[in-house]
This record gives C-alpha cells, sequence and structure tokens, in this order.
C-alpha cells in the first residue's frame, strides 16, 4: 500500500518524464528513426520549505520514513489550469496506444493539450498527458490523445483523476532521513518515481 504523503509546507513539485524510448541512428548518414517503447513514465521532483518543530512535519516525515520501504503518493496541482477538471471513467477494456476513450464527462467537455491525469489501474495509478485537444460528445464520451503510451491493457470503468492527479512510485533521495537545526527541521529534497 502506497503512503500519501501530505502537501503540508512542500514548496515545489516539479514533474518530469522518465523515458526507456529512444532513437536509432541511420546508418552512413541516413535517416535517425525513433523507437516509442512501454515504459516511458513520470517522475516529480519534491523540495519542502524549513520545516518547524510542529505536528505538521512530523507527519511528513513520517510519512517519508514509512513510504522508503512501501510506495509514496502524492496529489500534484497543475498550475494554469482553466478548470478544475472532470470525474470520468475508462470507455471499453483492452485498450492500448496513445489514445484513451473515457466516458462520463459532461457534454461538450474539453481537454487541453498539456494536463496531466491519472488512471487507477489494480490499486495503483499512472499518470498521463492530454497530448492534443478533444471535446467530449453529447453522450459524455471522448477519445482523449496522450503521451506516453498506455503501459497496460485498461479495464473498463477503471477510475481517471482529471480533477486531482495523483502521482504513485518509489521514494528516492530521502535515504539520509531529516536533519534538526535547533527547533527546525532542514529543508528536504527527494523523488517520486512511477514504477512500470
Amino acid at each position: 500500500m502506497s503512503i500519501e504523503i501530505p502537501l503540508t509546507r512542500i514548496k515545489d513539485i516539479q514533474i518530469r518524464p522518465v523515458n526507456f524510448s529512444g532513437t536509432q541512428e541511420g546508418t552512413l548518414g541516413g535517416p535517425s528513426l525513433p523507437i516509442p517503447r512501454l515504459g516511458d513514465r513520470f517522475a516529480v521532483d519534491i523540495s519542502t520549505s524549513q520545516l518547524r518543530q510542529d505536528s505538521d512535519s512530523r507527519l511528513l516525515i513520517a510519512a517519508l520514513f514509512q513510504a522508503t520501504t512501501d510506495d509514496a503518493l502524492i496529489r500534484f496541482q497543475q498550475p494554469n489550469r482553466r478548470r478544475s477538471g472532470f470525474a470520468a471513467v475508462i470507455d471499453g477494456a483492452g485498450q492500448s496506444g496513445r489514445t484513451l476513450n473515457v466516458r462520463g464527462l459532461p457534454a461538450r467537455a474539453a481537454f487541453d493539450r498539456g494536463e496531466f491525469f491519472s488512471l487507477i489501474h489494480n490499486g495503483q495509478r499512472y499518470v498521463y498527458m492530454t497530448a492534443g485537444a478533444a471535446i467530449a460528445g453529447a453522450d459524455g464520451r471522448a477519445a482523449v490523445p496522450i503521451w506516453p503510451m498506455l503501459r497496460t491493457l485498461t479495464v473498463d470503468a477503471s477510475v481517471c483523476e482529471f480533477a486531482a492527479p495523483y502521482i504513485e512510485g518509489q521514494l528516492v533521495g530521502f535515504d539520509k532521513g531529516a536533519g534538526f537545526e535547533r527547533n527546525r527541521t532542514k529543508p528536504l529534497t527527494f523523488s517520486i518515481v512511477e514504477r512500470a
């Protein structure tokens, strides 16, 4: 079970790609070919402000210690979103590739390119980004272009968290723990890297 990291005193969350795709260089000046792979995913790099010696900071540090042996989970906010997001579920089992069919949207709901969301599959969250604009039909269904490509075959009616996405994965960079000075805790930096 993943441990939720509270947003208390989190100063910065920076999302970045973790790519396993590559490029095959052409021989003798030939064209280079992109090689997409299923393993592309995301990670977030997180930093805190200086922590006080209070219950909120203690809860944050306790969650980080627990997440060193379990996985970590944190909600990340997206600046400049024009709306709060939508509730939706997967529309159809066995989907793969770079388009995700969803249902349960308001009629004419619009997605912009560059919006992050999480998909819950067998109890684990996977982060994706909308790779282009999409508009739901009157029936509340939409075909949303995504990046990276789906890492698992979809299960019908799985939840998509467009309104409040979470990233879940391995906690990295907290191996030195927390340092205390006077009545404060030094600022912390760590990352959460999605698992395959």
